[in-house]
């Protein structure tokens, strides 16, 4: 499988179900990320780590879609991608200001180390800032 078709598999993950990242993540895979939650994205590792990223990237909305914006672009063995996620607020955040029902939407990017087909690494960076103001965490 080449790196482009596995980043869509990533993206089918995050808007279809997470079992299609037991096939494209290697059980060494580490998360580089920095957390609003607190939690060591470097504990967990292997699919289960990815499976948790997108399963906490998802519980305060519904409705929630993962698209392109940009690529995947992929070189040797790293592929990467500009997205965007889009969601209906749940009104689950403690303290967060949003209404139940409002529409969330902020960008990232994803790179990812390859390695035999599946991924090895996983760094992420996304608009932490703007997400919070929208719901209402931030000035």
């Amino acid at each position: 499988m080449d790196n482009k078709t596995l980043y869509n598999r990533w993206i089918n993950a995050w808007n279809k179900d997470l079992s299609y990242l037991d096939n494209i993540v290697d059980d060494h895979c580490m998360v580089h990320q920095a957390r609003t939650d607190g939690k060591d994205s470097k504990i967990i590792r292997g699919p289960e780590a990815l499976k948790e990223i997108i399963s906490s990237g998802k519980y305060y909305f519904n409705d929630s879609k993962m698209t392109l914006e940009v690529g995947p672009i992929s070189e040797e063995n790293y592929v990467s991608a500009r997205w965007t996620f889009t969601g209906k607020y749940n009104g689950k955040m403690n303290d967060a200001t949003a209404e139940e029902g409002d529409e969330v939407s902020f960008s990232g990017t994803d790179i990812f180390h390859i390695e035999n087909e599946k991924i090895r690494d996983y760094w992420v960076s996304s608009d932490v800032v703007d997400f919070m103001q929208q719901i209402g965490l931030s000035n």
